[in-house]
């Protein structure tokens, strides 16, 4: 123990002692009977697992236990979901305790594990656990490193302090070879990534301390505010000392500043006493509650695709807290939590345009906001894999030259930068959107965040733990080609400082404003994105397409016509509108101008080979009925910005209408909904029913 926590021990006694008593009052109060408590003793890894198994055995209904992963020999790391629906993703702010990433820190699994208990034995006949319950996603993982419990250990069995593993700011500390080089490391991030916390605790021992991020430096994080409120509100419970883990002291490469730099969940270490469970449980238990009540504050709601409806990952930004929270990808759900005020908020994912609005957040409900965004087809960095920044001037004065965070890499260039420092480096995940294809010549632009250019290597791979494919080296912003490496295809993106320089300048190193992704189609122009259901559509440019030539892009992979058919994705049958005739007929020819019905079987792309996207202003000739349109370009266009030509005189839209001409209403059709509803906007590659009395030309 060293001296801050033996002081730390020494001021709380008092507290500790006087709950030792209140210990069986509370027991009995929650559902967890005093004098089991007072009897409970330290669980092993074998002990553990049977009353996780316990829980879900007699709890179905609101836990899954799931095996995360083995250790270095082979024991489970338990995961236990509580939620109302624990089979199925849903809409919930998600929260991870966790314990024991130390062997012998024994209280630490005690916690996690007491308050899986207390909050299923508890549920229905407590109102306010019943309803955290049905509306949160809680995940209890008691024992992180189930090997050095075993052995009464801190170290795995690999002799790796695993609290110094994890790849944000990871320096090799605790017999650390490389970032996430353990198996219960990788385990744990690879949980992480699969699940949006917004909200972790990690149980440690022995002190009496609440502490907040970051554990490297001491500068404030981006979400200093909310975390400073919510670590404060633990610390009212118990008296615990609420402090920057690095002004208590310095750690790297912790599970802490992992959560955080790469995910954006805000991650306490709770340092805790090792002995008297009763008392450590009756100084954390309503703290650890009210850590899963406020998950919910501040601004949340769900990113979809503004044609499918279907859930985008994206990455949410807010401009007064800037430091990205991310959407599951399953259900397109955020949650920033943020303190009550006026904020500006980026939307932002590969292949997709950014929006940005302005938002109100008020204490009590969150502030709902569900966001549709618009395909494009830019594609940069998504989320940091590790970041390894050394820093030469040690504690305590870490960082002095060098404000940068590592996330600042992510997205489209912007001057906002990430210096890796001399002969550091940052591994970057591209995401599934972003995922790299060789084509024809360069494949990737990496962004120099400043006007002094400086050298860095550039690796790849398909995984974020290798192999690794070397592209070469490389000076301020430059581009590289996936075949210089031999690559075809890569997710991630590692740039390495190649150790030029002054260590101490101000922003070492190189300076990476951005990674993207450059648009090689060789498979031809988009259209638009086909839902699994019936699709009004139309050709996004002004040339003439077979249905036989037309790509669909399934699953990543692009398909012809022909096998997207005979493997189900599409049906053969595409139905035009006959405006002479007024009717429907089959048709292999796609013309500019004219929409179309087609219906998916799957979530699809549709795509067209290279075709001229040359547009004079003429949209189409329609007939005195009904008639079935389309843009013949790729802009979006206000029915009011429509020219009507009618008897070789050009009538802007309102006056085209108010002489009888065309009818003012124009039906699209909403795709999720499938349904038909007023459009004011033509959308490119969507279609529209339109009536004119007289025969007119449409022009824009």
């Amino acid at each position: 123990m060293n001296i801050k926590k033996r002081l730390i021990t020494t001021v709380f006694t008092f507290v500790l002692i006087s709950t030792l008593f209140s210990g069986v009052l509370m027991g009995e109060e929650h559902d967890v009977k005093g004098d089991t408590l007072l009897s409970r003793d330290f669980h092993d890894y074998y002990t553990m697992t049977s009353e996780l198994q316990q829980i879900a055995n007699d709890y179905p209904n609101i836990t899954v236990l799931y095996d995360l992963g083995q250790s270095v020999q082979g024991r489970s790391i338990w995961g236990l979901k509580i939620t109302d629906n624990p089979a199925i993703e849903e809409d919930e702010p998600e929260v991870r305790i966790c314990g024991a990433h130390h062997g012998d820190e024994y209280m630490s699994l005690e916690l996690p594990l007491l308050l899986a208990w207390h909050l299923v034995g508890n549920y229905s006949s407590d109102t306010y656990i019943t309803d955290l319950i049905d509306n949160r996603e809680i995940w209890i993982i008691p024992l992180v490193n189930p090997d050095g419990r075993q052995a009464g250990s801190r170290y795995n069995a690999n002799g790796v302090d695993l609290n110094r593993d994890y790849g944000y700011i990871w320096e090799g500390q605790g017999g650390s070879s490389a970032p996430f080089s353990q198996p219960e490391t990788k385990v744990f991030r690879q949980h992480a990534l699969e699940n949006n916390f917004a909200l972790s605790l990690s149980f440690h021992t022995s002190g009496d301390v609440v502490n907040y991020l970051w554990n490297h430096k001491g500068t404030p994080i981006a979400d200093h505010d909310v975390v400073v409120f919510l670590s404060n509100m633990y610390g009212s419970y118990n008296g615990y000392w609420v402090v920057e883990g690095y002004d208590w002291y310095r750690v790297t490469g912790d599970t802490n500043d992992f959560s955080y730099g790469c995910r954006g969940d805000m991650d306490w270490t709770i340092e805790v006493q090792n002995s008297n469970i009763p008392g450590a449980w009756n100084l954390n238990r309503d703290a650890m509650m009210d850590i899963i009540e406020y998950s919910n504050m501040g601004l949340r709601g769900i990113v979809t695709d503004n044609i499918t409806g279907e859930p985008i990952a994206a990455t949410v930004w807010v401009e007064e807290a800037y430091w990205p929270c991310f959407t599951d990808p399953i259900i397109g759900d955020y949650h920033k939590l943020l303190m009550p005020g006026n904020y500006t908020v980026h939307y932002q994912a590969n292949n997709y345009e950014e929006k940005i609005f302005n938002v109100d957040v008020f204490s009590g409900d969150p502030t709902i906001l569900n966001v549709s965004l618009d395909r494009n087809n830019e594609i940069y960095a998504y989320q940091v894999t590790w970041y390894i920044c050394s820093d030469p001037f040690g504690y305590p004065n870490d960082y002095q030259n060098n404000p940068t965070e590592g996330i600042s890499a992510l997205g489209p260039p912007d001057n906002i930068f990430a210096s890796i420092g001399k002969g550091g480096e940052i591994a970057l995940d591209m995401g599934q959107e972003g995922i790299i294809s060789n084509s024809s010549g360069d494949d990737i632009i990496v962004y120099d965040g400043d006007s002094n250019p400086e050298g860095y290597y550039i690796e790849v791979s398909e995984y974020w733990d290798g192999p690794w494919i070397s592209l070469g080296y490389g000076t301020g912003t430059s581009s590289f080609d996936l075949a210089s490496g031999g690559a075809e295809t890569a997710q991630f993106i590692k740039i390495i400082d190649d150790d030029d320089g002054d260590a101490y300048e101000v922003n070492p190193g190189f300076d990476l404003d951005a990674i993207q992704v450059i648009s090689n189609d060789t498979t031809g122009n988009h259209i638009t994105d086909l839902i699994a259901n019936w699709n009004f559509v139309s050709l996004s440019f002004n040339q003439s397409v077979d249905k036989a030539d037309l790509i669909v892009n399934y699953g990543g992979t692009d398909y012809n016509w022909s096998d997207a058919v005979s493997n189900g994705y599409i049906s053969d049958y595409v139905f035009g509108w006959n405006r002479v005739s007024q009717g429907y007929e089959f048709v292999d020819i796609f013309e500019p101008g004219y929409g179309y019905w087609i219906y998916s079987y799957e979530v699809c792309e549709l795509l067209a080979p290279e075709t001229s996207t040359t547009f004079d202003g003429y949209i189409t000739d329609i007939e005195s009925n009904w008639n079935i349109l389309g843009l013949p370009n790729d802009q979006s266009a206000n029915k009011t910005d429509i020219i009507v030509n009618y008897g070789d005189t050009d009538y802007n839209w309102g006056d085209a209408v108010s002489n009888g001409y065309v009818s003012d209403y124009v039906f699209g059709w909403n795709r999720v909904s499938q349904g038909y509803e007023f459009a004011d906007t033509f959308e490119p590659g969507d279609a529209y029913w339109m009536y004119a009395y007289y025969s007119c030309t449409l022009k824009q």
